[in-house]
């Protein structure tokens, strides 16, 4: 490589999980998650991209340590490997360390898989459509849930002998603490809903050519995260009702009763996916449905606490047949 192809190579962040999470060498990386479709309970990985329509409008993922539940990302990643190969991925994470509600971050992603490559232009006209900061690249450095759907998918193109980089828009989300504390959905001319409206804006540009990846875990609960009380068998079986609930008025798309039952207890279990799930009722309002297809709670016995994360399908809604309809 010359100096001068060297010196125009885009900015990078370097994965922060590798030699921890997931081996640091490429070779042993690949066979580590090919590893995760043979597990008991795991998702099938599919031999070649279904033919036909594609209406996979893209996938809810937990960004938990794979060591904790590899099952659980097979049932959010077979139907991308399912499925044709997006263009871009918009990926929802949750900004673990960000100072701000809303950041995106223009740099590529390098990993033992290769470089994956930040979708700039999109990036760019996304921050001239909204008034407000979106930057924080502190918050984007080594965050796992951009980083662990990215070397998934990565793997995901390996497996099919495709050498096409993974193109993302990374967007870290935080908590709409004042949403929740009021138990109703921010404004349309909020920076919730400008942004939103952008996003939205995006994807129907792209069409099919963009596939969306929710990175979320659930709930967390117990003396880990500073509650005063620890885990039951009790208080498991009340979290996954609420839970039920809570996904339910994601599943009916209705952005106002999510907010009120989280703003009941006012998100005192910790759900840590409240941005990412509101931006996508917003960014696809009418336009998908939502399947969950697993969920787990991982108690720790030594601590008494409990982390929580779900799996899913997003599929493009299509309208009923006209004698169907009337039926």
């Amino acid at each position: 490589m010359t100096a001068s192809v060297r010196s125009r190579r885009r900015p990078a962040i370097r994965c922060r999980c590798a030699g921890t999470c997931y081996p640091i060498d490429g070779d042993r990386a690949l066979a580590y998650f090919r590893s995760f479709f043979s597990e008991p309970g795991a998702a099938p990985l599919p031999s070649a991209p279904a033919q036909g329509r594609n209406d996979l409008l893209g996938v809810l993922s937990p960004h938990i340590d794979f060591r904790v539940s590899a099952k659980a990302y097979t049932h959010a990643f077979a139907p991308l490997a399912g499925a044709p190969e997006a263009e871009v991925y918009l990926i929802l994470g949750v900004g673990h360390r960000s100072r701000v509600e809303w950041s995106v971050d223009d740099r590529d992603l390098l990993t033992p898989l290769g470089r994956a490559l930040a979708d700039v232009e999109s990036i760019d006209w996304l921050r001239h459509q909204v008034e407000f900061p979106l930057r924080d690249a502190e918050a984007h450095d080594g965050e796992h849930s951009i980083e662990f759907p990215i070397v998934l998918l990565q793997a995901l193109r390996a497996f099919r002998g495709s050498g096409r980089p993974v193109r993302f828009l990374p967007v870290l989300c935080g908590g709409l603490h004042k949403s929740v504390e009021q138990a109703r959905a921010p404004s349309a001319d909020s920076a919730f809903g400008r942004l939103a409206g952008a996003l939205r804006s995006l994807r129907q540009a792209y069409g099919e050519r963009m596939q969306i990846i929710v990175s979320i875990d659930g709930c967390h609960m117990g003396p880990r995260f500073g509650h005063p009380f620890a885990i039951t068998p009790f208080l498991l079986g009340q979290t996954r009702r609420w839970e039920e609930e809570l996904w339910r008025t994601v599943e009916r798309q209705d952005l106002s009763a999510f907010f009120v039952h989280l703003g009941r207890e006012r998100n005192i279990r910790y759900f840590d996916g409240v941005g990412a799930l509101a931006l996508l009722l917003r960014i696809t309002e009418g336009q998908a449905r939502l399947e969950r297809t697993y969920y787990e709670q991982w108690f720790e016995e030594s601590d008494r606490s409990v982390v929580t994360f779900t799996s899913g399908v997003l599929r493009e809604k299509r309208a009923q047949p006209e004698d169907e309809a009337t039926a």
